[in-house]
């Protein structure tokens, strides 16, 4: 393997991590994910972590290998997203523009590429922003 993978359950509720062994990597995973949120199984050599945590742990896997592949649907991800611009940004259609602003400041840092997020989320909620103040 040359460079780590994390693999989606079907449901979202974990993902299968593998990569390379990394010392460093592996005292991040621990760090990053409580015990009960996380297995290790020696057979496979596959870390199993909690949904919530795998972007955690992905930003330590980038720290370290740089290129991580990833395989199969987040929750929450543009396949299962609304189109609606209110819902995308989660707010409702009587909030003010600056209301909106805050809400894509939010998002953004959550989701940009730099920091582990998704180019396609990332494009949606700008998305969203731009069509929600050209029609206020």
């Amino acid at each position: 393997m040359s460079s780590p993978l994390i693999a989606w359950h079907p449901d979202g509720s974990a993902a299968d991590v593998t990569f390379p062994y990394d010392a460093f990597v592996v005292a991040g995973i621990k760090r990053a994910v409580p015990a009960p949120l996380r297995t290790y199984d020696p057979d496979t050599k596959t870390w199993t972590v909690a949904g919530r945590y795998v972007s955690a742990v992905y930003q330590v896997l980038a720290q370290v290998f740089g290129d991580v592949d990833i395989e199969g649907t987040p929750p929450g991800s543009e396949s299962q997203a609304s189109d609606d611009p209110w819902v995308i940004l989660h707010l409702r259609p009587t909030a003010p523009p600056e209301l909106v602003t805050a809400a894509h400041k939010c998002l953004a840092k959550l989701n940009h590429p730099d920091r582990g997020g998704s180019t396609a989320v990332m494009q949606r909620i700008n998305n969203a922003v731009e069509s929600i103040l050209e029609a206020i």
